[in-house]
């Protein structure tokens, strides 16, 4: 399925020596929500739902689901207002590598987030890998 909100979703840092300073110059606290995972702790679903329920701040009712998940990215200008939305991920090399199918249903997921925040709320929602 190809989702025009997947064009610009994914911004490859890797291998540009970025810490956490170049990702605040990158995008401001003052006007994005920046949040951040360990991709080598995120093998799988279950572990990336968790740690984005986490990073997210989503609320208790977080059905933990793909479903979910759309929900909630969908929802973060009314429950966390910003700029922009940007999903850290530190360690991307092994981010959701046990499972391909999972790294595609999650690429499918932010991707349609991503079209809606634009398209709804003129926010970009990004997903930078380092």
């Amino acid at each position: 399925m190809a989702l025009t909100g997947k064009e610009g979703l994914f911004l490859d840092l890797r291998g540009r020596g970025l810490t956490a300073e170049g990702i605040k110059e990158m995008f401001p606290p003052s006007s994005y929500f920046v949040a951040s995972v360990d991709g080598s702790a995120v093998p799988g679903k279950a572990e990336l739902l968790d740690a984005l329920a986490a990073a997210f701040r989503f609320p208790g009712y977080f059905g933990r689901n793909w479903d979910a998940l759309l929900d909630c990215l969908r929802s973060l200008p009314d429950e966390v207002p910003a700029a922009g939305y940007v999903l850290v991920i530190n360690n991307s090399a092994s981010f959701l590598a046990s499972s391909s199918r999972d790294m595609e249903d999650f690429t499918d997921i932010a991707g349609e987030a991503r079209s809606f925040l634009l398209e709804k709320f003129k926010v970009p929602f990004t997903v930078a890998l380092l």
